[in-house]
């Protein structure tokens, strides 16, 4: 009952038309349809001992293990916190709930592989002459989806629990998924320089059950030479063993999160006051504004309780592995420079991304109180006393311990910070053409309290802009660090030092032009922006 009454409200959530459901029939279909030809040509070949690459198999049979796991777990965590105890288990126990919320999933997934499966199921039997290797197939396919929902389920109840009962465990756990994926990216990208194969370090899975359910889907093939049938019945024990237990902690940890206390994970923090004077408003009180100065204290201890800015790096990151990285590679261009203009982007983007967001609940007394150039130059404050000392302390060393002269060291010091209050300008003028309307709250890391964001595509469309715009500022320092640039000025006689320290020069200058342009369009933004 508890999976049917799932499974409606699905239907009903989906709120899909007919087209859109046939769309995604018809494409289930042809999708059957293409591996079913696929496996018909391996069966063929394999029958007829031309196929080489049947123990690369486990790779398929990982991948689909994994991604079943990861859905699996997703649909579990948004279903189960949908469900509401207080009235469910008035009627039914919680070892019933959980198993029904278990089927629902189960069904989800065989409903989403049941066509494909089938496919390779027909195609192989037709192409090894053997129809009992379309049932073992089918049973293979069925443990392996079934033993990968009730641990994915398992899993990822086991992490709720966990990030209810610890604070830091919530914390820890926001970070590995928002940067978990560059320690990967580095690997790749060691693995490729080194000319190793991508597969070869994972070659380890082979040994494992999940390599088994190979042997157990081949197993009809009568075939000796290309399965173990020992594998083939450990994958079913290991279904038989693995389920009913996975199941069964999936209804424990269900009844310990329900029957158990939740602890907020946003940890304590004392009260500070943003009007005192602090060791920034003994360096800068005569020649910044005392409201400057408590705009950029306020921005900072926001960030330090939810680090919204901070999580945004991330696509800097991104931006700079997967464009910048290449092209300053194939280039032959410094990573010196591609180093400065990087943390420059980062610490700009920190304290002036989504100011409106930042600022929705705060955002009328500011507009009453605070004039738009204190506003703009709190955050501009804000973003240089994270950039300055960041690009120093990083640049500074690298250069110094590398073929760069000192000159062109401090040149991209220089560059850095540019680039940095160049962002923050960009950012914060792009920001506030945003309709405080258009924000909703929504969940965010560290934190039970939402955030007020814009859904849909409109922040990242946003932060790509201001990415466009100051990867055109910084493109004079690109061009003058380019060898074939400064080499054929070399060639003309000018120096070679001469012509990429000036680039740097140049690129600065263009960014403080820049920089005072978009600050004045932030500042009339914000006087003449209506709620």
């Amino acid at each position: 009952m508890i999976a049917r009454i799932e499974w409606t409200r699905h239907r009903r959530d989906s709120n899909s038309s007919e087209i859109t459901r046939c769309g995604y029939h018809v494409t289930l279909s042809v999708l059957a349809v293409c591996l079913c030809w696929i496996a018909y040509s391996f069966g063929r070949d394999l029958a007829s001992g031309a196929v080489a690459w049947v123990d690369d198999l486990w790779v398929v049979a990982t991948v689909v293990f994994g991604v079943v796991i990861w859905r699996s777990a997703v649909l579990i965590r948004t279903r189960f916190e949908r469900l509401e105890p207080e009235f469910l288990l008035t009627g039914v126990s919680t070892r019933v709930a959980a198993v029904g919320l278990l089927l629902f999933v189960t069904a989800r997934a065989f409903a989403a592989l049941a066509a494909p499966t089938i496919g390779v199921a027909v195609g192989l039997a037709l192409g090894l002459r053997s129809p009992t290797v379309a049932v073992t197939i089918v049973v293979a396919v069925t443990g392996l989806v079934t033993l990968a929902v009730t641990l994915g389920a398992t899993g990822r109840l086991a992490i709720l629990f966990v990030g209810r009962r610890l604070v830091q465990g919530g914390r820890y756990r926001d970070l590995l998924v928002v940067f978990g994926w560059i320690p990967l990216l580095v690997a790749v990208l060691v693995l490729r320089e080194l000319s190793v194969s991508v597969l070869v370090p994972f070659a380890w899975l082979d040994g494992l059950p999940v390599a088994w359910f190979v042997d157990l889907a081949l197993l009809g093939a009568n075939d000796p030479a290309t399965v173990d049938p020992w594998h083939g019945l450990s994958a079913l024990g290991t279904v038989l063993v693995g389920v009913p237990l996975f199941a069964g902690e999936t209804a424990a940890l269900a009844r310990r999160i329900w029957e158990t206390e939740p602890v907020d994970k946003t940890a304590a923090c004392g009260s500070k006051s943003l009007l005192a004077e602090g060791r920034l408003g003994r360096w800068l009180t005569d020649h910044v504004s005392r409201p400057t100065l408590t705009v950029a204290r306020a921005r900072w201890l926001t960030e330090r309780r939810v680090p919204r800015g901070v999580l945004s790096t991330g696509y800097v990151f991104l931006f700079a592995a997967v464009i910048l990285l290449p092209v300053f590679s194939i280039a032959g261009l410094p990573l010196l420079l591609l180093i400065g203009m990087c943390l420059g982007l980062a610490a700009g983007i920190v304290p002036s991304v989504d100011p409106i967001g930042v600022e929705y609940r705060t955002l009328p007394l500011l507009l009453t109180t605070v004039d738009g150039r204190q506003f703009v130059g709190g955050l501009f404050l804000s973003a240089l006393g994270i950039g300055l000392p960041l690009v120093t302390m990083v640049v500074l060393p690298l250069g110094l311990a590398s073929a760069a002269g000192i000159a062109e060291t401090v040149g991209v010091v220089l560059v850095g910070v540019a680039v940095c209050a160049c962002t923050a300008a960009v950012c914060v003028a792009t920001g506030m053409d945003a309709d405080r309307d258009e924000f909703v709250p929504v969940p965010f890391f560290f934190t039970d309290v939402p955030v007020y964001a814009q859904t849909g595509s409109v922040s990242f469309v946003r932060l790509g802009a201001v990415f466009a715009i100051v990867s055109l500022v910084t493109l004079p320092a690109v061009l003058g660090n380019a060898p074939p640039v400064y080499e054929a000025a070399g060639a003309t006689g000018l120096s070679m030092g001469a012509v990429r320290l000036g680039s740097l020069l140049l690129t600065v200058l263009v960014a403080a032009g820049v920089s005072r342009i978009a600050f004045r369009t932030a500042v009339r933004r914000f006087r003449t922006y209506r709620l």
